[in-house]
């Protein structure tokens, strides 16, 4: 009678605590997976259509005449591509942890491509926040979600993980991730048919308060190595500080074109220039 009883306990859910198979930590993790992708694709569609009416503007502008408008325009449309390609990224990194869920073979590699996904994750919130600070609260949510999914999943084995190879995992999927995610904004988004024009606007504050300006793209190739670290260093330095009495000197705007030909600068350089300025305070992104 008591094995009887024993049984119907357990059935009913009384009693001992029985742990999840893996493939229903699988099955959990998926599902949350693909509620923050139906999230993700909503502010992807929000921003898409965004860079549309901007591109569109633009254009007409352009019939009009007004190509000073257009430019400055064409500086918004830069902006809003470049948060778009940050979703984009998240939601790649989205698919390609699905797809890494189903191969997954103990309960070990189940948190570590979680843990790979969350760090991910947390560096392009990083980024895309700075860009457009409006999206912090999406993304600390999206963020939090992950978390509860590793505590719900494999909080049993986040003490035997490597942090050092969560990292390195973390970098080389998102960059694979945001590799995908540039090449489909520019095979479904072109480029404004005019040179953007970088405004910011100026008040009358001390000289390192930020102000808000509107920035294209990043370049992608932030990560490379340079054999002459300090030199380039130094450079960079000299450039931020060109490119931040340009705008002075201009009364807050800067025309990208007339920089770099004036300077004999390359544009990416001059991109990365201004997001160098904007992470130490003396720039806002708008």
């Amino acid at each position: 009678m008591s094995a009887i009883i024993s049984r119907l306990l357990g059935f009913l859910g009384v009693g001992e605590h029985k742990q999840p198979s893996l493939k229903e930590r699988i099955d959990h993790a998926i599902v949350k997976l693909e509620l923050l992708e139906d999230r993700v694709a909503e502010l992807r569609y929000r921003f898409e259509k965004r860079s549309r009416e901007l591109f569109e503007k633009v254009v007409v502008l352009l019939r009009r005449g007004e190509k000073s408008r257009a430019a400055i325009y064409a500086g918004e449309v830069s902006q809003v591509r470049n948060i778009l390609k940050m979703v984009v990224t998240v939601e790649n990194l989205i698919i390609m942890t699905k797809e890494r869920l189903k191969t997954v073979r103990d309960v070990r590699e189940l948190g570590q491509t979680l843990m790979v996904f969350g760090a991910a994750l947390e560096e392009v919130k990083d980024q895309i926040t700075s860009i457009y600070p409006n999206l912090n609260l999406a993304f600390e949510e999206i963020t939090r979600t992950v978390k509860n999914m590793i505590v719900e999943t494999s909080m049993d084995i986040v003490g035997e993980v490597d942090p050092a190879i969560i990292s390195h995992d973390a970098l080389k999927v998102l960059d694979e991730a945001m590799r995908m995610a540039e090449e489909r904004i520019k095979s479904e988004f072109p480029e404004p048919p005019v040179e953007p024009i970088i405004h910011l606007e100026t008040r009358k504050q001390p000289k390192k308060t930020p102000v808000p300006v509107a920035v294209p793209a990043a370049p992608s190739s932030t990560r490379s190595v340079m054999p002459q670290v300090a030199i380039a260093r130094r450079e960079q330095q000299n450039l931020e500080e060109l490119v931040l009495n340009y705008i002075r000197e201009h009364n807050g705007y800067l025309d990208l074109k007339d920089f770099t030909t004036r300077y004999g600068v390359a544009r990416d350089e001059v991109l990365r220039a201004l997001y160098k300025l904007a992470e130490k305070g003396l720039i806002k992104l708008s």
